[in-house]
């Protein structure tokens, strides 16, 4: 009986032991991964660490509307804004586009209505080339909407004129995400209309069809043809 209270009473200051040991760990990786995030508003440059980057749409081509995610990658700050590297995958190939997200944009939704005198900017967002991977992603909506096309990423910023559709006041440095209805002025048709979110939490721009009758002013804008 004796040699089973020993042996008990080992069992015990091991299971304790064992214990205080996997605190320790969590703590320690709880206090790594506070320094990995805590200060990033600070910084000018800030490469968000252990991203993955997904795919760019689980739809296929066809006339189906479609929904677009982009994973940020790399943020920089600037005095007024932010401006994201964004990445995805298409068909093994690495599509992205660098958007530029104005801090502070007003609210657009007031007292519950939408407000045209302060709810509409332009400027605000601004999209531009990473050159390759901005050629890819162009060929890759060319696929989804069914409007194949040979033309590149234009070299000049596109600067859609954005309706914000947020109650509040758009502040990047909080984790939350913020929605928008962008207008991309175009050489073929009528503005084309999506809609856009930035989503600081999960580190994304995804974006989708109001309607499929814009692709073909979608497709113009982001090439300038």
């Amino acid at each position: 009986m004796i040699t089973d209270n020993k042996q008990f009473t080992m069992y015990k200051i091991q299971s304790i032991a064992l214990l205080a040991t996997a605190t320790m760990m969590v703590a320690a990786c709880g206090n790594s991964n506070q320094k990995k995030t805590d200060g990033s508003d600070t910084a000018t440059a800030n490469t968000i660490e252990r991203v993955r980057i997904e795919q760019l749409t689980n739809g296929t081509p066809g006339p189906e509307k479609k929904n677009f995610f982009l994973r940020i990658t790399d943020e920089v700050k600037t005095d007024s804004s932010r401006i994201y590297t964004t990445k995805s995958i298409y068909n093994k190939d690495t599509v992205g586009a660098k958007i530029e997200v104005v801090d502070f944009i007003p609210a657009g939704i007031i007292d519950g209505q939408p407000s045209d005198d302060v709810g509409f900017t332009k400027g605000k967002i601004k999209i531009t080339t990473l050159g390759t991977q901005s050629d890819n992603l162009v060929k890759a909506l060319g696929e989804l909407f069914q409007i194949p096309t040979t033309d590149g990423f234009t070299k000049e910023v596109v600067l859609p004129n954005v309706f914000s559709s947020n109650k509040v006041n758009v502040d990047l440095s909080k984790k939350t995400a913020y929605s928008f209805k962008l207008f991309l002025e175009n050489k073929k048709a009528e503005p084309a209309e999506l809609f856009f979110n930035v989503d600081t939490y999960k580190h994304s721009i995804e974006f989708s069809e109001k309607d499929p009758s814009f692709r073909a002013g979608f497709i113009s804008a982001l090439t300038g043809k």
